[in-house]
């Protein structure tokens, strides 16, 4: 297994300060943890915490809420949390200590989230703030409401003379620009993530079954420190390659498909995100080669053009401008509207905490950002579903590709698949 990596003692409570310079003065931060979520009876899904509760606290608590003050230009942080009695400690697990609370945060003021209802009467009625400040979640109408809608709602109820100000603005901008130990996770999370793709190749074949493939990655990113993937494996062969979010991973290969996969292991709660497209027989058809350097060129071609200034969106235009030719080439498209029918997703996406991290697409691109670069082609009537991901550092002059040593040429892929015979 890997040597384990630390965060910096100050990194989180530099993250506090930095927003809390940001904020007004005689106002007041709530960030909720997550909540564990019930998968069914008494038993939880595997836990996630909340990206900006870690960013600001580091501690993978449960049922928490973090409280920073700013009042009358003096900052404090606090810990309300859910403390377990002995009962549940034997079920569930010890609880975590002040100390060690302090130890990983910084945080040395913590109590039960019981006794909050005391410090809304300290904040709101005697000393009177007004201004509270809350990260604004977006969720799909059909999901329940989460933690801090819940939250939110219970305040506005209880104290409607108050204003919740979204602070979603100065975090993002916060986390958008990655510190050099989130970059240090990152290559970590990619470097699990190799190893698990590495190990994927040796053991393709034809007649090996989707799920199969996810089995080998996730032994991989559980083996070498990774306590879940970033998010839900993406492995699909045939004709179903051409369905972006495909999660049944449920096939038995045929001896002529390629497999797409798309990917990332998590460390530290930081993600990677890698997608690879290659033959289950381990050695491409000519036909497979022709759409596979088409997907490869647009790939090098955007990556060569990331360096701080540049937006998404004018990476998004060098990828339909670079696939529109290939296909054009191969007589597939005619004018560049044909690209829609074969191309249908973004480029790129930022990369941290979360798989789709925070940043403004219009933004443009800083030193220190992290982002995907994952062109693709999805043409049905070939059963054919070919995308590429890499992740992208941007660093003062240009960028660096974190992922460049996973194989994506046709002979390193091919050349490794044959290693296993």
């Amino acid at each position: 297994m890997l040597k384990d990596l630390k965060f910096p003692e100050t990194f989180f409570s530099s993250n506090r300060k930095k927003l809390l310079r940001k904020i007004d003065d005689n106002s007041v931060v709530f960030i909720m943890s997550s909540v564990n979520k019930i998968k069914n009876a008494d038993t939880m899904f595997k836990f996630k915490q909340d990206s900006n509760f870690f960013y600001l606290t580091g501690l993978e608590l449960t049922r928490a809420v973090l409280v920073m003050t700013k009042i009358g230009g003096k900052s404090n942080s606090k810990i309300y949390r859910n403390i377990l009695d002995e009962r549940l400690e034997k079920w569930i697990g010890k609880n975590t200590t002040d100390k060690e609370i302090a130890e990983i945060s910084g945080i040395k003021s913590t109590d039960n989230i019981k006794e909050l209802g005391e410090l809304y009467d300290s904040l709101f009625n005697n000393i009177g703030i007004e201004k509270v400040y809350m990260y604004n979640e977006s969720t799909p109408d059909e999901i329940i409401p989460s933690y801090t809608q819940v939250f939110a709602s219970n305040l506005r109820r209880r104290y409607n003379f108050i204003k919740i100000t979204a602070i979603n603005k100065m975090i993002d901008e916060m986390r958008s620009v990655k510190h050099p130990c989130e970059i240090k996770m990152m290559r970590r999370a990619i470097q699990i993530t190799e190893m698990g793709i590495r190990d994927l190749l040796s053991q393709t074949r034809a007649g090996i079954t989707e799920n199969e493939c996810e089995a080998i990655l996730l032994y991989n990113y559980l083996k070498e420190g990774s306590k879940q993937p970033a998010f839900q494996t993406i492995a699909v062969s045939g004709k179903d390659a051409t369905i972006l979010h495909y999660e049944e991973n449920n096939k038995k290969t045929q001896k002529n498909d390629m497999i797409l996969i798309d990917t990332g292991a998590e460390y530290k709660n930081y993600a990677a995100d890698i997608s690879r497209t290659f033959p289950v027989k381990g050695t491409f058809s000519e036909m497979q080669k022709k759409y596979y350097d088409v997907v490869l060129k647009a790939s090098k071609e955007v990556i060569k053009a990331v360096k701080p200034g540049v937006t998404l969106l004018e990476l998004q235009e060098i990828s339909k401008k670079t696939l529109f030719q290939g296909l054009k080439k191969l007589k597939l498209a005619r004018k560049i509207e044909d690209i829609s029918k074969y191309y249908y997703h973004g480029v790129s996406h930022h990369l941290g905490l979360d798989t789709h991290d925070v940043g403004d697409r219009n933004k443009p691109l800083e030193k220190n950002m992290v982002i995907t670069v994952e062109p693709g082609i999805y043409i049905a009537e070939k059963s054919i579903g070919i995308r590429l991901e890499n992740d992208i550092l941007v660093t003062a002059t240009g960028h660096e590709n974190m992922s460049k040593s996973i194989p994506i040429e046709i002979k390193d892929l091919e050349q490794l698949m044959k290693g296993k015979k």
